[in-house]
């Protein structure tokens, strides 16, 4: 009787699932992405670590109308043989009480969104839900998919698009902590206004403009700060050359960042959002050329970023100089060994970030693509002369003025289409580290330190297959 019963809830299940999925339009997809690592890093006194990673994804895309859709992608991460719930739970023992090891508890929702055309009868559209939110190749918002993890926010995107016009508006919450017994709260928030147009200058030219109303920094108080990044990036293809240009200045509230530095910032309060002001820009160029008609078709590219830091000007007029990020994907453009990735800039020691590069890739056969890079990083601060004496003064980590040479990284690549659904993968990286580095880097949650001073390697194979 029991086992008839359960026959039939079982086919019932299947019924209903076939009916939903043809009145739905219901499509499955998905992503298997296991990575071996070899990284040795840059400090004296640690070992190499040796270390699998993997990412498992299923989607399920339910076109339920014309005008509705619902995404969903499942997400598991983890490292291989790591019971950790911070890494996800992959232990692999057997024998005694160990004999049931498939414990693993870390799949979840890495995006759930609905989706709405014609919002409100207007040629809008609406994205409601967790999503990955990406603006202008990922320089300001992107998803870090290089991470097993990757990025994902809970958002509101209305878009609308019309000719070879785009107008986006993001209501991004980063953080929810009202407090139920006082009036304080600890809600983050990003409002981002996009704009694009198409066609100019032989590419696309973008706009945007970024609030942040952050609470969470201030002690659990109501002060509340509010601060802005306004800029514009245009990209194109001119007489044979592909290029991009960028600059954004951000204004408003530091914050406890401010306070937080060290960076000998007059009149700075611990807890007060308005006490000190930011005063940052960033500065990107990128020109490339591939030559098509080439065996291989090679390209070289000359690539130039500049974030601004803090000075002595900035803490005399009780400024913070820093440029953060926001929600970029660093490992995109500051090397891939991940030194830089702190949006707010402290793995330089808030005095900014010059990055100058040069990347160059081939094709040397069918199906096989290779990549070098090679970055030359230094601080945006002068820290070896008179702009800096009181920020360098104030910072505990220098024990004296530095030259701004933070160090070079090479990254190599080897990419193999092995069909049309899975990539083969090799890297290597390997950073040749200064001084200046060793005192203000603290990559990975390592303290700043002295030892900080080794030359860093690091090694991955990858497969990834998607379906």
């Amino acid at each position: 009787m029991k086992r008839n019963l359960f026959l039939a809830i079982a086919v019932a299940a299947v019924m209903l699932a076939t009916t939903v999925a043809q009145a739905a339009d219901v499509t499955f997809s998905g992503q298997f992405r296991p990575r071996f690592n070899i990284d040795e890093d840059h400090n004296t006194e640690t070992s190499p670590s040796e270390f699998f990673d993997t990412r498992v994804r299923l989607n399920a895309d339910a076109k339920i109308n014309a005008n509705t859709s619902v995404f969903l992608q499942f997400q598991s991460v983890g490292v291989w043989g790591n019971a950790g719930t911070a890494d996800g739970t992959r232990v692999s023992t057997g024998g005694g009480g160990n004999q049931a090891s498939d414990v693993v508890n870390d799949v979840g929702f890495h995006q759930a969104f609905l989706t709405l055309k014609n919002f409100g009868g207007q040629a809008v559209d609406a994205k409601i839900g967790r999503q990955e939110i990406v603006v202008d190749g990922h320089r300001l918002f992107g998803h870090t998919g290089w991470t097993q993890g990757a990025q994902t926010s809970d958002a509101i995107r209305l878009t609308h698009a019309a000719g070879n016009h785009t107008l986006n508006y993001t209501y991004l919450m980063a953080n929810e902590a009202d407090s139920t017994t006082t009036s304080a709260n600890s809600d983050a928030a990003a409002h981002v206004l996009y704009a694009q147009t198409q066609g100019v200058m032989g590419g696309t030219l973008s706009g945007i403009f970024v609030a942040m109303s952050d609470s969470s920094n201030n002690g659990g108080s109501a002060d509340t700060e509010d601060w802005y990044t306004i800029g514009a990036r245009q990209k194109g293809k001119l007489a044979g050359l592909d290029y991009r240009v960028e600059f954004y200045h951000q204004f408003g509230d530091a914050g406890v960042v401010g306070s937080t530095c060290a960076c000998g910032i007059t009149g700075i309060t611990t807890n007060n959002a308005d006490s000190a002001d930011r005063d940052a820009q960033m500065f990107g160029v990128r020109v490339g050329k591939t030559f098509a008609n080439t065996k291989g078709k090679p390209s070289i590219t000359l690539w130039y970023d500049q974030l601004s830091g803090q000075d002595d000007d900035d803490a005399a007029g009780g400024d913070f100089g820093q440029f953060n990020t926001l929600y970029d994907t660093g490992h995109k453009f500051y090397g891939f060994q991940d030194f830089y990735l702190a949006n707010d800039g402290a793995n330089t020691g808030y005095y900014g970030l010059v990055d100058f590069a040069i990347k160059t890739k081939i094709t040397p056969t069918e199906g096989w693509t290779a990549k070098a890079d090679l970055h030359m990083f230094s601080t945006q601060t002068d820290i070896s002369g008179s702009d800096a004496d009181t920020v360098v003064a104030a910072d505990a980590t220098l024990a004296a003025a530095q030259e701004e040479d933070l160090g070079q990284e090479l990254d190599l690549t080897l990419i193999h289409k092995y069909d049309a659904n899975t990539k083969i993968s090799f890297g290597y990286s390997h950073y040749w580290t200064t001084q200046t580095f060793a005192q203000v880097n603290a990559n990975s949650g390592a303290a700043v330190d002295v030892n900080n001073s080794d030359g860093s390697d690091w090694f991955y194979a990858q497969v990834d297959t998607k379906f």
